[in-house]
């Protein structure tokens, strides 16, 4: 019989399981719909559910937030969602569901880099070690373990548009800090789903981006565990978890995703994983370890700014 703490780790790890599908689901359904169709679809079915909930607990005033927060949430949505899921999807398109995974996971350490410039938020020299051999992880794949590659420019497109992804992840964790105390993480996804969505359902009309090329039953399959699964049973799990377990330890688990993303890759697709990748994995696991190290050793007056962002980092995935 589980006890004490145990059942909330194996919610977190059920949470970052799901998540992990998220590249295998997007290279799935590559072949079924559009990148933004796929972004449009998949956060309106995810603002719905999530609008939906918010009004059965706590009725209208919890969907009401300020002018202020209506901005900033809008441009959540914009990097967040928009650009976030759009070249992720159009990514996978290029690249293996086992490299997006992998490269999805130096979105902590980008995120490190840009919380100390744009909000004052110190690491350790453990926390800056472990960033750089995490990025070098993520290049050393990109470049496919041949630094010619990087020279001569030779970059495979999709793993390209997966970092530059990543980046545009770290950007919305970044915004999210100027949000209100007391702001939900429901309330966020649901507004940044919501206008996310609208985005890409209108420059998908302007620019003929919406197609749907086939989808059969085993597409649907896939874009429900994509939206309903990891857009909303897993968040609501991870902040059911994290309630109960804190921030600190429960966010180690995130550091999963990309294990479980190249594990359905390589056993679900049939994906190669070459020496190259798994030299580059191992970087980025060092890396990981390190940046956990680091977390620990954070003073305790920024405790604060750390808890937001790690709380606003598992939203969605992939992942949010």
């Amino acid at each position: 019989m589980l006890n004490g703490k145990f059942k909330y780790y194996l919610i977190l790890l059920l949470a970052c399981f799901i998540w992990g599908a998220t590249p295998l689901c997007g290279r799935v359904l590559r072949d079924s719909m559009s990148p933004m169709l796929i972004t449009a679809a998949r956060f309106y079915v995810v603002a719905l559910i999530l609008f939906s909930l918010i009004l059965i607990l706590h009725g209208k005033k919890g969907i009401l937030v300020s002018r202020h927060d209506l901005k900033i949430l809008f441009i959540m949505s914009v990097v967040g969602i928009f650009l976030h899921n759009s070249l992720l999807f159009e990514g996978l398109r290029y690249t293996p569901a086992s490299n997006a995974a992998i490269i999805e996971s130096i979105g902590p350490s980008v995120t490190s880099i840009l919380a100390f410039f744009f909000i004052g938020e110190r690491l350790s020299s453990s926390g800056w070690l472990g960033i750089l051999v995490s990025c070098f992880g993520a290049i050393f794949i990109v470049c496919k373990g041949s630094f010619s590659t990087l020279v001569n420019f030779e970059f495979n497109i999709g793993e390209l548009l997966v970092l530059v992804c990543e980046i545009m992840w770290s950007v919305y964790v970044i915004i999210s800090w100027r949000l209100s105390a007391n702001i939900s993480a429901l309330v966020v996804t649901a507004y940044t789903g919501l206008f996310g969505a609208t985005l890409c359902l209108i420059t998908g009309l302007c620019l003929d981006l919406l197609h749907v090329y086939r989808f059969t039953l085993s597409d649907a399959v896939y874009f429900f565990v994509l939206s309903v699964f990891a857009g909303v049973v897993s968040f609501a799990s991870w902040n059911y978890a994290i309630a109960r377990v804190g921030a600190s330890k429960g966010s180690t688990f995130i550091y999963l995703v990309p294990v479980f993303g190249v594990m359905f890759g390589v056993f679900l697709l049939d994906e190669l994983f070459s020496l190259y990748e798994f030299v580059g994995a191992l970087f980025v696991v060092v890396g990981m370890f390190f940046s956990i190290r680091a977390k620990a050793s954070t003073k305790e007056k920024r405790k604060t700014i750390r808890d937001i962002k790690q709380e606003i980092l598992h939203k969605q995935r992939r992942e949010a």
